[in-house]
């Protein structure tokens, strides 16, 4: 059944506060004219939204979906803890998601329920006032441009996360060669006598742990386990020789 809105459409329809959800930094709630209570969670870093939707007709009853870049990964009733397809419950609110102010948030939702991707920007007279005549040159914000560019980052993630999957590994394949040329690197620097093999160990474990961070953490994407995993294989194989190279010199 589709939901009627409130008088004021546009404004002051979704209350913006800090969520109570452990791992989800936003909480967007509103309630409808038939007093169901929505609230949407979202996690920017991760691109992770958690949609719960409280149900006055059937006495309160939750359900709640939890989506990543687009993909569904959990949709349940919490009283009987059960899984089921959440479209119907979700799809009648098309009408407030679409006057949730928050693009990015909408492209995580991915579409999914029918719900919008992009919000219907309110139309009032205050948002088409002129530009000034002067610029307005504003102070740098280092805190802004690291959102800024975090927020680019997760637009071109969102983008790649539609193309086709070997179009995505296409993609990735030059970050993940700089990485593994970085392991090599050392290799090399070892087998002309610029570091032991107990150096060697270390830094390996120490880069594959770097370059698995740094996927996370800047690249914003899951990182590449096997190309970890090759580190961690490296170092252990380095620790391995060391090992028996002192056995050997025991023996000798």
């Amino acid at each position: 059944m589709k939901q009627s809105l409130p008088d004021q459409q546009d404004l002051h329809l979704w209350r913006v506060r800090p969520s109570e959800q452990e791992g989800f930094s936003r909480n967007y709630f509103t309630e409808t004219v038939e007093g169901d209570e929505i609230n949407v969670d979202y996690n920017f870093t991760r691109a992770m939204v958690r949609i719960s939707v409280r149900v006055a007709a059937e006495s309160g009853r939750e359900y709640v979906s939890v989506i990543k870049s687009g993909t569904i990964l959990q949709e349940r009733e919490i009283a009987g803890r059960r899984s089921l397809d959440l479209t119907s419950r979700m799809a009648p609110y098309y009408a407030y998601f679409q006057r949730l102010n928050d693009d990015v948030l909408l492209r995580t939702i991915g579409g999914n329920y029918g719900l919008p991707t992009v919000p219907l920007m309110p139309g009032s007279l205050r948002h088409k006032s002129r530009p000034p005549l002067l610029p307005i040159h504003s102070r740098f914000s280092l805190r802004a441009w690291i959102r800024k560019h975090l927020e680019r980052k997760r637009t071109r993630e969102l983008r790649r996360h539609e193309m086709p999957w070997l179009l995505r590994v296409l993609g990735r394949l030059p970050a993940e060669l700089r990485d593994i040329s970085l392991g090599i690197g050392l290799y090399w620097a070892y087998t002309h006598s610029w570091l032991n093999l107990t150096e060697l160990a270390g830094y390996l474990g120490v880069l594959g742990l770097m370059v698995g961070a740094w996927d996370w953490v800047w690249r914003q994407r899951d990182p590449f386990l096997p190309k970890v995993m090759l580190f961690m294989a490296a170092a252990g194989f380095a620790v391995f020789q060391q090992v028996q190279y002192r056995m050997w010199a025991i023996f000798l």
